[in-house]
């Protein structure tokens, strides 16, 4: 126990942030997900399979921005961090969103390694939240919503039938 109070916490962060290991990852999440069901809705279920992602995106986004950018406004809560219920989108829409969402998570990673941000610190203009506080969050939040996305897929059998684990 005590070489593991002895690692680098931003190596283990790294880790933990990286490594789906536990959780279903964004990248899993969508693998070969057919097009033609983006915008469906599962019965009882107010929101896509796009809007999922799309919230997703929106909140990642707005806790990077909260911890890097002291002019930004975060949406208005809570109908800001989800699209329009009515909302739709196409295959290039649907790619956007899946390119924007790991284009975050890379810049999450890129701010976790640089040894120049004290993640650990209370960043004022953000409430005195911390850096790390903010990719808890956005661990904690894609976690649950892509473990909702999956449930859904699962659902309206939108799984392929070759995948692995069916």
């Amino acid at each position: 126990m005590a070489k593991a109070a002895n690692r680098d916490p931003r190596a283990l962060i790294h880790e933990v942030f990286t490594t789906e290991s536990s959780h279903m990852s964004l990248d899993e999440a969508v693998a070969d997900f057919p097009v033609p069901s983006i915008n469906a809705k599962a019965p009882n279920v107010p929101f896509t399979f796009w809007h999922i992602l799309e919230h997703i995106r929106i909140a990642q986004t707005d806790l990077l921005e909260y911890v890097q950018n002291a002019k930004h406004v975060s949406p208005a809560w809570p109908n800001g961090y989800w699209p329009a219920p009515d909302a739709t989108t196409d295959a290039a829409g649907w790619k956007r969103t899946i390119a924007s969402i790991r284009k975050d998570l890379r810049e999450i990673d890129r701010l976790l390694a640089d040894p120049k941000v004290d993640i650990f610190a209370p960043v004022p203009f953000a409430n005195n939240k911390s850096v790390l506080r903010c990719v808890f969050l956005a661990i904690d939040h894609n976690s649950y919503h892509l473990g909702e996305f999956g449930i859904l897929r699962q659902t309206m059998k939108l799984w392929p039938q070759n995948r692995k684990d069916a």
